[in-house]
């Protein structure tokens, strides 16, 4: 059995300017608020996640962010060889603000599809913060719990299996800002 890294990640995939301009892009175009019923839950019903999320249309990012998926992608064929699909242009992108004031968190989850014909393989986070901020850690759950600090750093870019276990802890001073893309493709075989 092939030994697969828990995740890949990229420093510094984007300068401050491209950040700043990539916030206020998403802020005038996206289409909505993630809805309610979208969001994973625990089995009492009470939702696992604590965020101010948006959800913007791939094809107003496109040509900011293409560069990035393609990494995504060239991981994929890299390590995993996962069967993906491309992101298509009204693939939806996953805008997320964790808030020091609602201690923003997101608890333990796997990434799923509830289309029982598609499996999300990878989840890409991209790190758009424009200041540091304090919590919102990102900890991934592979056999033990793998704290994955260098995601804090403003543009930084994290590609990991959707169906691994993983949490953001809350924040506890400032804003934890990301984008996030699902790659999906047909079922595990």
């Amino acid at each position: 059995m092939a030994n697969h890294p828990p995740y890949w990640l990229w420093k510094n995939v984007l300068s401050l300017k491209e950040i700043k301009h990539l916030n206020k892009l998403i802020m005038s175009n996206y289409v909505g608020e993630e809805e309610k019923n979208q969001q994973a839950r625990h089995p009492d019903g009470q939702p696992k996640k604590n965020v101010k999320t948006y959800v913007i249309f791939y094809k107003q990012l496109k040509k900011y962010i293409s560069k990035l998926l393609d990494k995504a992608y060239d991981a994929n064929l890299r390590a995993y060889n996962f069967d993906l699909w491309s992101y298509q242009d009204e693939d939806n992108c996953l805008y997320n603000i964790y808030s020091e004031d609602e201690k923003a968190d997101y608890d333990w989850h796997v990434d799923m599809d509830d289309n029982p014909y598609v499996d999300i393989k990878f989840t890409l986070i991209i790190n758009l913060s424009e200041k540091p901020f304090e919590g919102g850690d990102l900890s991934l759950q592979i056999t033990n719990e793998i704290k994955v600090p260098e995601l804090k750093e403003r543009g930084s870019m994290i590609f990991l299996k959707s169906h691994s276990r993983h949490r953001v802890a809350p924040v506890t001073k400032g804003e934890r800002r990301n984008l996030v893309l699902f790659l999906k493709g047909p079922n595990f075989k």
